[in-house]
């Protein structure tokens, strides 16, 4: 079923991993992409491997605000756009604190937080016209620590927090905005980890990648495929503001749906205390 048929949707970070199965998941939904990352010929693989069409490619860096103004609005030809991806992201630096430089935690920042925002600001225009959606993308250390990658947990809450900022903000022009939790993707970011090694990444973390790598598990990235289709979808038409795990949440449920459209404080980042959950366990 091609349910997102005469639909044009940006994609950043669509030259490899979970960028590029998004791409032939939304391909295959019948979207036509606008394919953004660095690599110009990544990029042109990927396009070349889409169904069908026609898919167009941009080659930027995502943080940079002058190459978005420079060359969105020619590849965009002023025609209707419907939906962003903003599956862009960068891992590194990894160690505790001392260990890195500065300018290699702000880079992951400029990328992961300022490339998202980027991306959202040159579509905004076009996606207000169509009341589109926004999907982007959280990650480990978004709702809980991550200890040795704090940069990367830092930007994925920093990315959490913008997207239900911008679900409010952009209400009245009816777009919505969510973000989608993976989950343990086995990618290149994984390869950079046990690059790193356990002294840097820690052991336990640096085990349990490892075996997970060499036995070819982890989630596969088609869930959050999947899940980044139906956000962008009318089926999800009241959804917006939410944080959804593309294993863990029952996202194809109705019943969760509903309550997903009714329960403005369900998937979304807020601090535990009882105001929200009532008397903690344990608690006199």
């Amino acid at each position: 079923m091609e349910e997102l048929g005469g639909r044009r949707v940006v994609v950043t970070g669509a030259s490899r991993g979970i960028g590029s199965v998004i791409a032939g998941e939304l391909a295959r939904s019948g979207a036509e992409l606008v394919l953004i990352a660095r690599s110009p010929d990544a990029l042109e693989r990927v396009a070349a491997s889409l169904a069908g069409g026609p898919h167009t490619t941009l080659a930027i860096d995502v943080a940079d605000e002058g190459a978005w103004r420079s060359h969105l609005p020619a590849v965009l030809g002023g025609r209707p756009l419907h939906g962003l991806v903003t599956a862009a992201g960068i891992l590194s630096p990894i160690g505790p604190v001392g260990t890195y430089a500065i300018d290699a935690f702000r880079r992951t920042l400029d990328v992961n937080v300022v490339g998202t925002l980027c991306a959202v600001t040159s579509c905004l225009e076009a996606l207000c016209a169509e009341g589109g959606s926004i999907v982007t993308f959280s990650g480990g250390g978004a709702t809980g620590p991550f200890a040795r990658f704090d940069a990367y947990a830092a930007s994925k809450a920093a990315v959490v927090r913008l997207t239900e900022n911008l679900s409010l903000e952009l209400a009245p022009s009816h777009v919505r905005a969510n973000a989608v939790a993976p989950g343990f993707v086995m990618s290149e970011m994984h390869e950079e980890t046990l690059a790193a090694g356990p002294g840097l990444v820690g052991a336990e973390y640096y085990e349990r990648t490892r075996k997970a790598v060499q036995a070819g598990g982890g989630d596969p990235p088609e869930l959050a495929a999947e899940l980044t289709a139906y956000l962008l979808s009318a089926r999800s038409a009241p959804i917006t503001g939410k944080l959804l795990s593309a294993r863990w949440d029952p996202w194809r449920e109705p019943e969760f749906q509903a309550r997903l459209a009714a329960a403005p404080d369900l998937a979304t980042l807020r601090r535990i205390d009882d105001q929200f959950f009532g008397a903690l366990p344990g608690k006199d």
